[in-house]
């Protein structure tokens, strides 16, 4: 039991520091510890919702969200993630959900990454202001994913806000964050009415989770997150490479 108590406070204190890991990393880590995938899935999407939930409200504290940006991206993530859960409901029976399911997830990690890379490599922005109903057309796909796989709020959001906005990094943050809640709220409620919730794993990560976020975030302050993140990068491409192995195996 300890273990999801320190995996809550470990994956949490990542999401803290860097803003990188509630969707991309419990998942996974969960079904590589032996965890039905799709009750993975739904209990990582709830745990999600309560580490990214006091995030949401210092960035609105903080006036770090854009409201626009954000309802344009809701239009399309939360019908999305709807459509996912559902998806991950109806196939939940199949046989080769598990091997399916790990195959996803680690794709999604890899393209996560690369396309943070190219993002940071590029160093430039294309500003869809005219052209904003693209926004809910992108987070639409994106919520499929989360539905499904619980990956890609955060990361690909970022990714979306960063390269296609003009919206400063401090309010993309905020925006992304607030959207993840979003996501990930719809989602754990739709998988919590399906059966693909472990409550008692949830409240032991939890447990572990909230302390993580704030000791995380403190530290913004005091050190330079970098490192924490590209270890984190180094340790997603990891875990993908595992869970498309056993995907295809």
């Amino acid at each position: 039991m300890i273990e999801y108590v320190l995996l809550g406070f470990f994956i949490a204190f990542a999401i803290g520091l860097t803003g990188v890991g509630a969707g991309t990393l419990t998942a996974p880590l969960l079904i590589l510890l032996g965890l039905d995938p799709s009750k993975a899935v739904g209990s990582a999407l709830a745990f999600s919702t309560a580490v990214k939930f006091p995030a949401v409200l210092f960035h609105a504290l903080y006036k770090n969200i854009d409201y626009k940006t954000l309802f344009l991206m809701l239009l399309g993530g939360v019908p999305g993630t709807l459509l996912g859960s559902f998806l991950l409901g109806t196939l939940s029976g199949h046989v080769e959900l598990r091997r399916v399911l790990l195959l996803i997830i680690g794709i999604s990690i890899l393209i996560s990454i690369l396309l943070n890379l190219f993002m940071v490599w590029k160093n430039k922005r294309i500003d869809l202001n005219r052209y904003m109903y693209i926004l809910p057309v992108a987070c639409f796909f994106i919520g499929l994913e989360v539905g499904f796989t619980s990956a890609g709020a955060g990361a690909l959001g970022m990714v979306l806000l960063l390269c296609f906005t003009n919206l400063t990094p401090a309010r993309a943050v905020g925006v992304d964050v607030a959207f993840g809640l979003a996501c990930s709220f719809v989602g754990s409620a739709s998988h919590f009415l399906q059966g693909h919730t472990d409550p008692n794993l949830f409240l032991l990560m939890s447990f572990g989770g909230i302390p993580g976020v704030w000791f995380g975030t403190h530290l913004t302050k005091i050190i330079n997150p970098k490192p924490m993140k590209i270890a984190i990068f180094l340790l997603l491409v990891v875990v993908a490479a595992n869970l498309i192995r056993r995907g295809l195996s």
